[in-house]
């Protein structure tokens, strides 16, 4: 009786077919992990509920209530998102800012920044568009869409992890934004990267007013009647900039 002789290659080829399968099933159920992960609520986003509107015009982004009368002081804010200062100032005064704009007292004008990105020389535009750029794309892509809370939130977001915030990618961006109620439409915009032009020249804008103002460019400020009220914050008291801007727009 002849004995059928075996490929010496059969066994190696079933193991390696049983790698591939395996290999296949793991990618398969990483994949399915990072669907759902990306799916998720993300914890520790801002959540706050606000009382007034966001509305843009040129390169101010203006949150005003529709309590705000004549006697409202109006706050111009100068800040970049990489500016550790503009982060302590944000932390500090956050609670005062939010009830001020929601009862009406307050009105604040952002001038965003980018100049931390670093601007070319002798000119305030920027050289490469990195973090502060990006992030101003972000939210002033929100203002312009009219969500207040959004904006808000998203603001307290850059400033409360700044240390964290340069490391995000635009993906992580989108997360973020859809976790704090972005719409679709907006998520998927910020997803694919915003184009930066048009933050660019918000920046620009801003910085020249902020240097005819006050014959300098640095972060924050804050401007009540042509006048940087921050000249009188005491040592480590930029937190108390609300209080200080009621003053002395009321004074």
């Amino acid at each position: 009786m002849s004995q059928k002789i075996k490929n010496p290659n059969e066994k190696g080829s079933g193991f390696i077919v049983g790698i591939i399968a395996l290999i296949a099933i793991v990618a398969v159920v990483i994949g399915v992990v990072l669907y759902m992960g990306r799916n998720q609520p993300i914890e520790g986003l801002p959540d706050e509920d606000v009382s007034f509107t966001v509305q843009v015009d040129g390169s101010v982004v203006r949150l005003a209530s529709d309590k705000a009368g004549d006697d409202a002081v109006v706050a111009e804010v100068y800040e970049d998102y990489s500016c550790s200062y503009c982060a302590e100032m944000a932390q500090g005064g956050h609670a005062d800012q939010l009830e001020a704009l929601n009862n009406g007292e307050l009105v604040v004008e952002y001038r965003m920044l980018n100049f931390l990105d670093g601007t070319e020389p002798g000119s305030p535009k920027v050289e490469q568009a990195r973090h502060s750029t990006k992030t101003l794309a972000v939210a002033y892509e929100i203002a312009k869409r009219g969500d207040a809370r959004l904006f808000w939130n998203f603001h307290t977001l850059l400033m409360r992890d700044q240390q964290e915030a340069p490391k995000w990618d635009a993906a992580q961006i989108a997360d973020v934004v859809k976790g704090m109620g972005g719409d679709d439409e907006l998520v998927s915009a910020i997803r694919d990267e915003l184009d930066t032009s048009e933050a660019k020249a918000v920046a620009e804008e801003n910085y020249l007013e902020l240097e005819k103002t006050l014959g300098k460019v640095s972060s924050p400020h804050v401007i009540v009647d042509g006048k940087d009220i921050l000249e009188n914050a005491q040592a480590g008291g930029l937190g108390d900039w609300v209080n200080l801007a009621l003053e002395a727009g009321k004074a």
